[in-house]
């Protein structure tokens, strides 16, 4: 969701901000949680997860291959939490407790922001789980017709 690079350098920081009790403002830079979050534009407060994961909490988590993502939680389960950006279609399994690194408690967006824990914040992520059937079938329409069309 934003250069690994930078986020890996500055990692100890962030992760002695939000352990200690601080919130860490991230600027994402990846298209996966669009609409909800624009890229550039909008912004995110992270803090430390107290207490359980929340069905639609948006988690910023590491990955096992080392990058730092923002994604929400579609599917609690006993051997981890299934995770989905917004804007994807493809379900992430397995994510542990441990790669969590925080929770989302605001998008700050110039329509609005969105708090954790309100209904918006959770309509957000139902809305885009709801669409993604329709959302994968016209991907893939759109493959076939690149591939017929040479476009």
């Amino acid at each position: 969701m934003s250069d690994s690079n930078s986020l890996a350098a500055s990692e100890p920081i962030f992760r002695a901000i939000i352990e200690g009790g601080g919130v860490f403002t991230l600027r994402p830079q990846g298209k996966s949680m669009l609409p909800t979050i624009v890229p550039g534009r909008d912004t995110v407060s992270i803090v430390k997860l107290e207490g359980d994961v929340e069905l639609w909490d948006v988690l910023f988590y590491k990955r096992e291959d080392g990058h730092f993502v923002l994604h929400r939680v579609v599917r609690i389960e006993e051997d981890g939490y299934t995770l989905c950006g917004d804007g994807q279609v493809d379900l992430e399994f397995g994510v542990k407790a441990e790669q969590i690194v925080g929770v989302v408690q605001e998008i700050h967006r110039p329509s609005g922001n969105l708090a954790r824990g309100t209904k918006e914040y959770a309509a957000a992520g139902k809305r885009r789980m709801r669409s993604r059937f329709l959302r994968r079938v016209w991907r893939k329409i759109l493959h076939i017709k690149r591939k017929v069309f040479k476009k």
